[in-house]
């Protein structure tokens, strides 16, 4: 599946952590962000960013996405409701690899329920250019043709 991805900058030679993140936005076009924790342990910390997080053993990228996306929102991903977007090499972790998904239907905004991380929101354009998101994530965004 990872040919399905649009490669955004250079890959790490050796990819040694993998991730999955959804890209989702709400009837309006703007984007569901985390904001993550601001624990030192935590990477990217205080920054805005897509839910997602590490591909477990055995997991497939598809569902470590569904999974992480529900766990740390409380939305269940259903049938084929992700397609493949972009893969882009983690700023925070040497050697990661995230992928992000689409979530092809739109949420509204009550049915997210906050599981992990400070906060969440939906952003416009305007703040995803202002807020303090990790790079790849706003590069991603900045990159859609209808947001």
């Amino acid at each position: 599946m990872t040919e399905e991805f649009r490669t955004l900058g250079p890959l790490p030679d050796v990819v040694t952590w993998r991730g999955a993140s959804v890209l989702a936005r709400d009837g309006r076009g703007r984007a569901l962000m985390q904001l993550r924790d601001g624990f030192a342990r935590i990477a990217s910390p205080g920054k805005w960013g897509f839910f997602g997080g590490a591909v477990e053993p055995g997991e497939t990228l598809e569902a470590a996405a569904r999974r992480e996306f529900s766990e740390e929102t409380g939305v269940d991903i259903d049938g084929d409701a992700v397609r493949p977007h972009v893969r882009f090499a983690s700023q925070a972790l040497s050697g990661g690899l995230v992928h992000v998904f689409v979530l092809e239907r739109r949420l509204e905004p009550a049915e997210v329920r906050l599981n992990e991380g400070a906060g969440f929101a939906f952003l416009t354009r305007a703040q995803v250019e202002q807020f303090d998101l990790i790079e790849n994530f706003r590069r991603t965004l900045l990159q859609l043709d209808d947001f």
